[in-house]
């Protein structure tokens, strides 16, 4: 994925890794659906360059995304500081940026990394690593939710 016309790979974080952190993020995963839907779409990324870039374009469309992102970051406010270091520091252990790992050791390895960098990455990375575990308990949960009593 690009950002900020930099270049990044997302990885695989291993089993343990992916359990651990489906684990703190379960609270929210209703609130993170919409989001990891929206970054699917690219819309992310859309909104990234149009707000870094300056440009002052119709914006009408990222609509979409403002409306999950809000809840998202609520949702993250809520969250105990640990689980949300926890989260992003394992999401941007397997992220890297021109085949450097963009965290080693909960250190941040570029300096010029912010939150228009950092948020995307997390994403991406629950995205790519447990956006089918976390989409196939949605459609259980709700399956099991119809089921008569």
């Amino acid at each position: 994925m690009e950002i900020n016309g930099i270049e990044y790979t997302i990885g695989r974080l291993n089993a343990v890794d992916q359990f651990h952190v489906s684990r703190k993020v379960a609270p929210i995963v209703p609130k993170l659906m919409p989001i990891i839907a929206e970054v699917a779409k690219g819309d992310l990324a859309k909104a990234i360059d149009s707000i870094d870039g300056g440009k002052r374009g119709d914006l009408t469309d990222l609509q979409p995304l403002a409306d999950s992102l809000s809840p998202l970051m609520e949702a993250f406010a809520q969250m105990p500081d640990e689980d949300v270091n926890y989260i992003i520091f394992k999401c941007l252990s397997v992220a890297k940026r021109g085949g450097a790992v963009v965290c080693r050791n909960n250190t941040i390895m570029f300096d010029d990394i912010d939150m228009t960098q950092l948020l995307p990455l997390v994403i991406a990375t629950i995205r790519v690593n447990l956006g089918n575990f976390i989409q196939g308990l949605l459609m259980k949960a709700s399956s099991m939710q119809k089921q008569p009593q």
